[in-house]
């Protein structure tokens, strides 16, 4: 058993810190990816929280130590999908990434335009675009993350593909 498994096993026997471990593992990319479903920072923190409340609570349904991070992004989108739904912040407008460097004028035109066209998408398809291209999953690893057949997973990721860039060009002109 790697020290992964190890840790998954403590926090499933009730270890706080080794849960606070296993949170600090993921917890950025899991921001990251709730952030692209519900929009706002707030809505995100929310999501991330509950996401981490509700995985402590069924933790010890997990049965294989080593699908940590898998089942951990699962319980995170339930939980954005959820906040998006609750309160419709789903649909505010915003930047995507907060700015790490002075972007040029056309940079930050390119990204509010992305920005406003993901707006427009349901949560269902932000999460797909947000695990594969923020959480950077393959088609498998999504499947499994969302509990969907791979072909049920390559099929939805086309049409919110589609769906992004038809809105894209539409705003584009």
């Amino acid at each position: 058993m790697g020290d992964l498994d190890a840790l998954v096993e403590e926090a499933k026997a009730g270890n706080r810190e080794a849960f606070g471990d296993l949170l600090r593992m993921e917890v950025g990319t899991a921001f990251r990816v709730a952030r692209v479903i519900v929009r706002t920072d707030a809505a995100a923190q929310d999501a991330v929280q509950e996401a981490c409340i509700r995985a402590w609570r069924d933790l010890p349904r997990l049965r294989d130590s080593s699908r940590w991070a898998g089942w951990f992004r699962q319980v995170v989108v339930r939980s954005a999908i959820d906040e998006a739904r609750r309160d419709g912040r789903a649909r505010r407008p915003g930047p995507i990434l907060d700015p790490v460097t002075p972007d040029a004028a056309d940079a930050l035109a390119r990204r509010d335009l992305v920005a406003r066209a993901l707006a427009g998408l349901g949560p269902d398809e932000r999460a797909l675009l947000a695990l594969r291209f923020v959480a950077d999953l393959e088609v498998p690893d999504l499947a499994r993350t969302l509990g969907i057949p791979e072909g049920t997973a390559k099929s939805r990721l086309h049409r919110s593909l589609a769906k992004l860039r038809t809105r894209l060009l539409e705003m584009d002109r």
